[in-house]
């Protein structure tokens, strides 16, 4: 086999399996998918560190341009020679997935310390999750929601537990209805059951991390967008109101101006910005097409 085959045939494989994923992943809705995406992710994060090592290690946009030109340039990281690459690289992608971990951790905690939520009431008419979530109330006059994990020590020695938090500022609380809040909540319970806490949070920060690789910009912005779909899907399985919803993301990402972009916690609009309003149009529509088929269905109004 020719040398260049010899990067050519792994590189295909390895491309074809991430399609595949991504591809199983946009069509399923079991967390399974999510697990084996997180875990293709962490071994690409290990790929692209080793990559970035050795781009360094050869002189830069010069080796880039050489290995362009002649794929065969990269063959010695495949053999003895190279392992010690990959040991850098594999300590330097556990660096940055424990970086991304902490991080995901730390800014939830700054959150409860300085937001200082408040403890709520469960919406009425709305089922509770099936695991505890602690559902919190900020007196932050602008609007938000947003849900996040946190690791505790538990009451065995090393053992760890999970806190699912919802928190809904005041400035949501106030300029929504009863039925539009119960709604929003649903929205925040989908991400928890969906793991979103766990896998999108950390994956958003872990790509803010890995600035260097395109890949990971695209897929983060690709899972927020269809988990902000899976969310809607959960609340208006829960509440029976598609509009609702939509009325709830009228109010909070249309009116007025866009909110600022984030990356932290998943939450009612996704990564926020002018690309948040956008997608929340579109989620608008995606509602109101379903209560209108709702309404055709049984002939009663959503």
């Amino acid at each position: 086999m020719a040398p260049p085959l010899l990067l050519v045939v792994p590189v295909l494989i390895w491309v074809a399996a991430g399609v595949g994923l991504a591809a199983a992943y946009r069509a399923a809705s079991t967390t399974l998918v999510l697990r084996l995406a997180a875990g293709f992710l962490a071994l690409w994060s290990l790929l692209a560190t080793t990559a970035l090592l050795w781009v360094i290690e050869n002189g830069g946009w010069s080796a880039i341009l050489r290995v362009a030109r002649s794929p065969s340039e990269l063959l010695p990281i495949f053999g003895p020679a190279g392992a010690t690459l990959w040991i850098a690289g594999a300590v330097g992608a556990f660096a940055i997935l424990l970086v991304a971990f902490v991080m995901n951790q730390v800014v939830g905690r700054g959150i409860l310390l300085l937001l200082d939520p408040a403890e709520l009431p469960w919406p009425e008419g709305l089922a509770p999750p099936p695991q505890p979530v602690r559902l919190l109330g900020s007196r932050a006059p602008e609007r938000y929601a947003f849900s996040f994990a946190l690791l505790t020590v538990g009451t065995r020695p090393g053992r760890l537990s999970r806190t699912e938090v919802i928190v809904l500022s005041q400035g949501l609380r106030a300029s929504l209805t009863e039925e539009e809040v119960r709604a929003v909540v649903a929205h925040e319970v989908g991400h928890i059951a969906g793991l979103d806490g766990r896998y999108l949070t950390f994956l958003r920060t872990l790509a803010r991390l890995m600035r260097w690789d395109p890949l990971f910009a695209y897929i983060s912005s690709s899972v927020t967008r269809r988990e902000e779909y899976r969310a809607d899907d959960a609340a208006v399985l829960a509440t029976g109101r598609p509009l609702d919803l939509a009325r709830a993301l009228y109010k909070v990402g249309v009116v007025g101006p866009a909110p600022p972009p984030r990356s932290g916690p998943a939450g009612l609009l996704g990564e926020g910005g002018e690309r948040g309003r956008r997608e929340a149009i579109a989620r608008i529509r995606r509602l109101v097409a379903m209560a209108e088929s709702s309404e055709r269905r049984d002939g009663s109004s959503a």
